[in-house]
């Protein structure tokens, strides 16, 4: 009983109707959270839209990845013609931190390696 009222009759008496509604409810919850997630991240659009637009570094840089294993990894510049469309844009800095790995070197046509400097660990 609530605040004196029985709500017995809102209720179905078997389990298995039970479970079916606790079921939609459940669904139903995930739907509201749903929306609200979804109202949310509009929210958030909106906000940054009137905070103006957000400074991203600038992406000079491509990381091209082989095909199959043991392939390497190549760095070339933003505008080098060559690079293949495996390629994903990125910063100087994450083009130098890759070229710290064994597997990846810089572009043998553009000026990739003299752009970044001595890239040696």
């Amino acid at each position: 009983m609530a605040s004196g009222r029985d709500l017995d009759w809102l209720l179905p008496p078997d389990v298995e109707r039970l479970r079916t509604l606790e079921r939609w409810c459940l669904v139903l919850l995930e739907l509201i959270r749903g929306r609200i997630a979804e109202i949310e991240r509009g929210d958030r659009v909106a906000e940054a839209v009137r905070n103006g637009p957000a400074v991203t570094p600038l992406n000079e840089w491509k990381l091209e990845y082989p095909i199959g294993r043991g392939g390497r990894m190549l760095v070339h510049t933003a505008d080098c013609r060559l690079a293949s469309g495996r390629t994903r844009p990125t910063t100087r800095e994450q083009a130098l931190d890759a070229l710290r790995q064994p597997q990846v070197e810089t572009c043998s046509i553009c000026p990739a390696a003299q752009e970044l400097g001595n890239t040696d660990p």
